[in-house]
C-alpha cells in the first residue's frame, strides 16, 4: 500500500517535470544527504536511534548508476534522545538501473544492500531471551546488527542547476541479530502490562521483512 502511495504521487510530479526538460543529468555523479535517517524511532518508540547518512552515487553507462551510502551518530554528537553510550554505523551499497527517457525526473529501480551495527547501555529495563522469557536487568550492553536486501523504486527530480530530490520506497529482507552482554542483575520480569517493544527487545536471529520509504537531497557534480 505504501508504495502504490508513492507511485501515484511520483506521477503527477514527473509529468510536470518533464514539461522543462534541459538537459540530461543521469551520466553524472551525485553528493547525497539523506533528510529522514536523522529521526528514526526504535520499534518501542520509547527514543530516537538516528544516523547522519551521506552518499555518492556514480554512473557507470546511459543506463546503470551505482553507490555508497555511510551512516554514522553517537550519543555525543545526537540532536535527540538516545540511551546511554549510543553508538550506531551502517553501510549501503545500491545498484541503479533507469526505466524512462524523462531527463528532468528519472525514474530507476535499485537493489540495496546494508549493514547496521548499533551499539547503547541500557537501565532499569527488560529483555525477552531466545527462551521467550521476559527478564528485568539493573544494566545491560546492547548490540543489534542488521543485514538484507531491498528492491526499491525511486526518482531523481532536477530541481536547478545543481540541486535535485531523490524519492525512493521498497520492501526486502532482513536478518537481524540481538545480543546482551555486561548484564547486571538479571530477574525474572513478573507484569500483565502490554509491552509493544517487545519485537526489537528480543534475543537472538530473527528473519523479517524490511521496508524503506525516503527523500534525499543530493548535489550534482557536473562534467
Amino acid at each position: 500500500m505504501k508504495s502504490l502511495l508513492f507511485i501515484l504521487i511520483l506521477l503527477p510530479i514527473s509529468i510536470v517535470a518533464q514539461e522543462e526538460n534541459t538537459i540530461d543529468t543521469w551520466n553524472e555523479s551525485y553528493i547525497t544527504m539523506d533528510m529522514f535517517s536523522s529521526y528514526y524511532i526504535n520499534f518501542s518508540g520509547e527514543y530516537f536511534t538516528p544516523r547522519r547518512r551521506f552518499g555518492y552515487i556514480k554512473s557507470l553507462n546511459d543506463k546503470s548508476k551505482i553507490g555508497l551510502s555511510l551512516g554514522f551518530e553517537s550519543k555525543a554528537i545526537s540532536l535527540f534522545k538516545t540511551g546511554d553510550k549510543y553508538l550506531l554505523w551502517e553501510i549501503r551499497p545500491e545498484y541503479y538501473r533507469r526505466i524512462n527517457s524523462s531527463r528532468n525526473s528519472i525514474l530507476y529501480y535499485s537493489v540495496e544492500l546494508f549493514y547496521i551495527n548499533h551499539k547503547e547501555e541500557f537501565k532499569d529495563q527488560y529483555y525477552v531471551s531466545d527462551q521467550n522469557e521476559k527478564l528485568i536487568f539493573d544494566k545491560a550492553d546492547y548490540n543489534r546488527q542488521k543485514f538484507g536486501i531491498i528492491p526499491k523504486l525511486g526518482m531523481f527530480l532536477n530541481l536547478g542547476k545543481r540541486m535535485g530530490f531523490n524519492f525512493y520506497t521498497g520492501i526486502g529482507l532482513k536478518y537481524r541479530i540481538n545480543n546482551y552482554s555486561n548484564v547486571v542483575n538479571l530477574q525474572d520480569y513478573q507484569s500483565d502490562l502490554d509491552h509493544s517493544g517487545d519485537y526489537y527487545r528480543k534475543e537472538g536471529n530473527q528473519l523479517g521483512a524490511e521496508f524503506s520509504l525516503g527523500f534525499k537531497v543530493y548535489y550534482r557534480i557536473m562534467k
